[in-house]
């Protein structure tokens, strides 16, 4: 395998878990508030559409990629708060947005080198000391798979299998 269907293939694995978690709680409140020793824990609805602009930004933004336009995009951001229910994106558009920045990522990531991947991201993002294109797609990963695990709780406190 090369290194571009290396990471790909992450891609694919982190998403299909994520993507596994969204849909056993597709019939929840995707706004509903959770708390862990009395803080609140972001809500679904707000994870799945971080994980959207996340990926949009750091897979296809920073990497010199196609990115999409997400209207809701500011809102979901690093520190974003939401939108209110009546104005937020439903869960469809999500995944769709999901799946569409999936698809350009991979096509982008499969036309890079291996040079491509050691050069510096568009924006000078840096994570853990080094500004790559290689690290940007690694931290994706550990991030996405951060909030899989908020996911994953939320479905543990509502007595959802998660296996």
């Amino acid at each position: 395998m090369t290194e571009a269907q290396i990471w790909i293939y992450m891609l694919k694995k982190t998403r299909e878990q994520t993507l596994s978690l969204l849909n056993k709680l597709s019939d929840c409140d995707l706004d509903a508030d959770y708390l862990i020793d009395g803080k609140k824990v972001n809500t679904i609805r707000w994870i799945a559409a971080h994980l959207a602009v996340s990926a949009n930004f750091l897979l296809l933004h920073t990497t010199g990629g196609d990115r999409l336009k997400l209207p809701w995009a500011r809102a979901y951001g690093l520190g974003g708060q939401g939108l209110p229910k009546e104005e937020a994106p439903n869960l469809n558009e999500i995944l769709a947005a999901l799946s569409e920045i999936q698809d350009r990522a991979e096509t982008h990531l499969q036309s890079l080198t291996e040079a491509e991947f050691d050069a510096p991201t568009t924006t000078g993002t840096n994570f853990g000391g080094e500004d790559s294109v290689r690290a940007i797609v690694a931290h994706h990963i550990r991030h996405e798979n951060s909030h899989a695990g908020q996911l994953g709780l939320i479905c543990k406190a509502l007595g959802k299998p998660t296996i």
